[in-house]
């Protein structure tokens, strides 16, 4: 036995019941049968288990839906009141008005992602709070479009003698060269560098600072200015945003630089502003990046009046200056003065705050039509293109790491961006 157990390996002892062991020999052929029947179980049953434990799990996303967003250009029309104020205007010449205007809104498509188109309605008589055409004989030049507080004034004889170019007055009136502007990423515009990005909610910080309490005591209540005179100006942009704002008293900031005397008065440098921000946002405590700065430094008497010297050597009109996307900074001189007028410093800080928002420089501080409908364009142009480059850029994301796990919840709010991106382009071009 032993010499027949060491010629083959195919021997095994199996015990029997009531019975000794025994060593029974199995045929290759078996063997061959056995190994067949384990390689097909690993085969079969092995590989697709192991293969459903380590696999990484992705979501269908709907690449070629977000990839056709990126080439699409987004309609935006324009709202546009005609109005005249003769009973003989007849609808043929406010047609030809409008046929005028649509050759000069086809150029502007291919300047960027946006095209544009006029919705015009003929109401019985023209509001401000609308865009608005008069066609009237009550221009002072006839040559030449008038802007109103109620809209845009067009002589009719204008209309009669050059209608191409009152097509192109009314483009201007408009403003769509700054909409492109600001909804483009290849602007080098300084307006466009100074409004702060499009957001749903911003948060407005009224900070007074007093570099030496010692030598400046003057009373000071901007909590009840700003809600005399901020607080209007907020409601007019009740829809675009939601405001909120606060006011703070900040110490012991000084000038960059010990200013300069000049005639009467004394000045600094345009150069050196920018030391002055660093040393009041380290104290602000603002967090969030559609925090709004207005800051209202005051100036000790000794240095007062403070201007601010240009490259040119001229001075500025008014002691401020815009610190692009971070807010407007006012230098208040406190000389000969019992405390902080508030009317004044929100009378030049206000009109530096449409700036900062996307506006154009405008010493008023009323928001109009015209400035209402450019922040509303503004504002949906910038969240779609945005919301439609972020899409892009994860799908491009996604398709550069194979292993990325994708859940179904990321694939839902992918198809809830889409279908509200569909939504708003539908809106803008209603």
């Amino acid at each position: 036995e032993r010499i027949a157990a060491k010629k083959s390996k195919q021997w095994y002892q199996r015990r029997v019941r009531g019975q000794p062991s025994m060593r029974l020999w199995i045929p290759k052929s078996i063997q061959r049968i056995n190994l067949l029947y384990y390689t097909l179980i690993i085969v079969v049953l092995g590989v697709p288990l192991w293969w459903y434990t380590t696999d990484t799990y992705r979501a269908a996303l709907p690449h070629q839906e977000i990839r056709a967003l990126k080439e699409r250009n987004v309609l935006l029309t324009v709202p546009l009141d005609i109005c005249f104020d003769q009973n003989d205007v007849s609808h043929k010449r406010v047609e030809d008005l409008i046929t005028s205007v649509k050759p000069y809104l086809l150029s502007r498509s291919p300047k960027s992602r946006v095209i544009f188109d006029i919705a015009p309605s003929i109401p019985k008589r023209c509001s401000s709070k609308h865009l608005s055409v008069i066609l009237t004989n009550e221009v002072t030049r006839p040559s030449k479009a008038e802007i109103a507080s109620e809209g845009m004034k067009v002589s009719l004889e204008k209309m009669d003698r050059m209608l191409a170019d009152v097509g192109g007055d009314i483009v201007n009136y408009l403003d769509l060269e700054f909409i492109e502007k600001h909804v483009s990423t290849n602007q080098a515009d300084q307006s466009v560098m100074n409004a702060m990005a499009a957001a749903t909610s911003y948060n407005i910080l009224v900070t007074v600072v007093n570099p030496n309490p010692a030598t400046i005591t003057l009373p000071h209540d901007l909590g009840n200015a700003a809600q005399e005179y901020l607080e209007p100006f907020l409601g007019q942009l009740k829809g675009l945003a939601s405001f909120t704002y606060q006011t703070q008293v900040v110490r012991y900031v000084t000038l960059p630089q010990r200013p300069m005397e000049q005639g009467d008065g004394f000045y600094i440098t345009e150069s050196s502003l920018p030391h002055l921000i660093t040393p009041i946002e380290s104290k602000l405590g603002t967090s969030t990046s559609n925090d709004i700065n207005l800051i209202v430094f005051l100036v000790e008497p000794a240095f007062s009046p403070l201007s601010i010297k240009r490259s040119d050597g001229s001075l500025q009109d008014l002691a401020t200056f815009l610190s692009p996307q971070f807010g407007a900074v006012l230098l208040y001189s406190t000389k000969d003065k019992e405390r902080v007028d508030g009317r004044e410093v929100f009378g030049i800080l206000l009109p530096q705050l449409k700036q900062l928002l996307g506006l154009r420089a405008s010493n008023n501080s009323r928001i109009t039509a015209r400035e209402h409908f450019l922040l509303r364009s503004r504002t949906a142009l910038s969240h779609i293109l945005r919301s439609i480059d972020t899409l892009n850029s994860l799908i491009s994301l996604v398709d550069s790491i194979p292993n990325m796990v994708i859940g179904d919840h990321i694939a839902e709010q992918i198809a809830r961006s889409i279908a509200g991106i569909e939504q708003a382009c539908n809106f803008l071009e209603a």
